[in-house]
């Protein structure tokens, strides 16, 4: 222990420690990686929320498209959709327009052999996603 007081390694003796410039240099290139590191980890976690309520969005579409094609050609389907089960931020509207030769569309039924039905997703009143199927009077 004698040659550490006495001074035969200089690189201890020497050494004092780190200057304010290499602290700042440290801490600046640390704050510069947590950056980069919290922005990705916000991008991902806004496209997870994302790619959630489109799937959430396609499933309740289907679903409801699904329980139109189990009744038969009606002017309307008021019950279609009635055994869904809808989480509560979301709202599904059905609209139904109608034709007789499939050019021209009009929102009320009279004798129309034809229908475009549009199931419309909403999350919180924000659109989501929108599904349309047509329908025809055999």
């Amino acid at each position: 222990m004698r040659w550490l007081i006495k001074g035969k390694f200089k690189l201890f003796r020497e050494q004092t420690g780190f200057t304010l410039l290499e602290v700042l240099i440290a801490v600046g290139i640390l704050a510069a990686i947590s950056a980069g590191f919290l922005t990705a980890l916000d991008t991902s976690s806004r496209a997870t929320r994302s790619l959630d309520e489109r799937v959430v969005a396609a499933n309740l579409a289907t679903a409801h498209l699904e329980a139109i094609r189990e009744y038969p050609y009606a002017a309307t389907y008021p019950n279609a959709g009635d055994d869904i089960t809808i989480p509560f931020q979301y709202s599904v509207v059905i609209d139904i327009d109608y034709s007789s030769d499939g050019t021209t569309w009009v929102d009320s039924y009279t004798d129309e052999t034809f229908q475009k039905i549009t199931i419309i997703v909403l999350r919180e009143g924000d659109y989501i996603l929108s599904v349309c199927t047509y329908r025809c009077d055999r």
